[in-house]
C-alpha cells in the first residue's frame, strides 16, 4: 500500500544569529510597517531591542505590543485586543516573539485582521477562512513548537477551559528558531517548554495519523530533546544544549503540524483550565499514566521510544521493554523537577472527575487521533491513575 503524505511547514530558517534574517524575510513578505507581539520578559532579555533594530535597519516601522495577562494560556480576551490593536493601525505583517502564548496570540490576532467575528468562532478544525495577514514567529522557548504549526490554543473564560484553534490558514509564513535567544531562558520555562517539546514527538508518533516521515522526525526528537533537556536546564548558558533544545523543538513542532497530539493533550485541557497551570507543567502530569494506558494499543510504538530515550530493551519481552516508556519519562520528568502526577501538580480537590472527564472527551479533534479508543469513564479512571 503506498501512504499519501501531505507535510506542511513554514519557511525556516534554524540556527546560531537567524534573527539577522528578520528584516529581510519581514520586507519580503510586503512589509511596510510592522507589530511586533511580545512579553516583558522578552523585553527584559534584550531581545526585543535587538529585533527592532535589525527591522529598523531595513526601513521599516515598527511599533510594538507587550502582552500582560493573568493566565499562563491567554484568554480570548486578549487575542481579540490584539487584533483590535493590530487592525487600528493597518501593520502589514505581524511578528511574534516570545514563548508558545506570545506566539499563539500573534497568529490568531493575525487571523482576525481578516476574518470577522470572535476568537471562539474558530475552536475546532479549520474554521479559520482565509489567510490573515502575514506572520513571522520567533520563538525565545524550546519549546512549544507554535512558530511551526496550525494550532493555537487559548482559555475560554466562559467554560474555564483551553480550547485550540486548529487551521492551515493559521500557519506561520515565516518561522526564524535562533537558539541564542532561549539562552536567557530561567530554568523553570526551560523544563515545561522542554517537555512539552518532547511531548510533541513522542505523542504524535503513536498517533493514528502517524506517518513515514513524522515517525523518523518523532524518533530523532525524542532522542535529542532526552538527551539535552537536563544540561540545558542545569546550565541555561550551555550553547550546545540550547542549540540542540532549539533543534529538537523545531523538528517537535514539525511532528505536532503534521501528525498531532492526543490523549495527552485532550486530558489536559480541562486541568490546565481550572488550575491556570503552565501548559507543559500540566502535561507533565498526566504523560506517563497516559503512555502506560496506551502500551495495550502501541506495543511495538513504545518499545522504539524506550530506545531513543536510551533505555536498554536487550533480552526483554515486547511487554517489559515497552514499560520502560512510562519509566524513563518519570525519570526525565523528575530530573527537570516537573510534576509527575495530579497530586505533585498540587490538584487535592477530585469532586470535579467527573466533569474534566466529559470535557476531555469533548476534545474529539485531539481524541479522534488517540491510538485507543476512550469513554468519559476510561478518561476518569486515567484521571484517577493520575494521582
Amino acid at each position: 500500500m503506498f501512504e499519501t503524505i501531505p507535510f506542511r511547514t513554514p519557511s525556516t530558517f534554524f540556527g546560531m544569529d537567524t534573527i539577522n534574517q528578520i528584516g529581510v524575510e519581514a520586507k519580503k513578505l510586503g512589509a511596510g510597517k510592522v507589530l511586533i507581539v511580545t512579553g516583558p520578559s522578552v523585553r527584559k532579555a534584550g531581545i526585543l531591542d535587538k529585533t527592532m533594530s535589525i527591522l529598523e535597519k531595513e526601513h521599516l516601522t515598527v511599533e510594538v505590543n507587550i502582552q500582560d495577562r493573568d493566565t499562563p494560556e491567554p484568554a480570548t480576551d486578549v487575542v481579540e485586543a490584539t487584533a483590535g490593536l493590530a487592525k487600528k493601525g493597518k501593520f502589514d505583517v505581524i511578528i511574534g516573539v516570545g514563548g508558545g502564548s506570545i506566539l499563539d496570540v500573534a497568529k490568531m490576532a493575525s487571523a482576525l485582521m481578516t476574518n470577522p467575528g470572535k476568537t471562539r468562532d474558530y475552536f475546532g478544525k479549520e474554521k479559520v477562512g482565509m489567510r490573515g495577514k502575514p506572520t513571522i514567529m520567533v520563538p525565545t522557548t524550546a519549546g512549544t513548537g507554535a512558530e511551526m504549526t496550525k494550532h493555537a490554543i487559548f482559555l475560554e473564560r466562559e467554560s474555564n477551559v483551553k480550547k485550540a484553534v486548529a487551521s492551515n490558514n493559521l500557519l506561520p509564513n515565516v518561522a526564524i528558531i535562533d537558539p541564542m535567544l532561549t539562552v536567557s531562558c530561567p530554568p523553570h520555562v526551560t523544563a515545561s517548554s522542554g517537555i512539552d517539546a518532547f511531548i510533541h514527538a513522542a505523542e504524535p508518533f503513536i498517533s493514528k495519523n502517524a506517518n513515514a516521515v513524522t515517525e523518523v522526525i518523532a524518533l530523532e526528537a525524542v532522542r535529542i530533546i532526552t538527551r539535552w533537556l537536563g544540561p540545558a536546564y542545569a546550565d541555561g548558558k550551555d550553547l550546545e544544549a540550547r542549540y540542540h533544545m532549539s533543534l529538537g523543538s523545531m523538528m517537535s513542532g514539525m511532528v505536532l503540524n503534521n501528525s498531532g497530539t492526543s490523549l495527552v493533550h485532550a486530558l489536559s485541557y480541562p486541568i490546565g483550565g481550572e488550575y491556570h497551570s503552565p501548559h507543559g507543567v500540566t502535561l507533565s502530569a498526566l504523560l506517563a499514566t497516559c503512555f502506560e494506558y496506551a502500551i495495550v494499543a502501541r506495543q511495538d510504538k513504545m518499545v522504539r521510544l524506550a530506545e531513543a530515550m536510551g533505555e536498554n530493551v536487550e533480552g526483554l519481552s515486547g511487554r517489559e521493554a515497552a514499560m520502560l516508556t512510562p519509566q524513563a519519562i518519570r525519570d526525565l520528568v523528575a530530573s527537570v523537577r516537573l510534576p509527575n502526577s495530579l497530586t505533585e501538580l498540587g490538584v487535592k480537590d477530585r469532586s470535579n472527575l467527573q466533569y474534566w472527564a466529559e470535557e476531555a472527551h469533548k476534545e474529539q479533534r485531539l481524541l479522534s487521533r488517540s491510538p485507543i479508543n476512550l469513554s468519559v469513564e476510561d478518561i476518569k479512571e486515567i484521571y484517577e491513575k493520575a494521582f
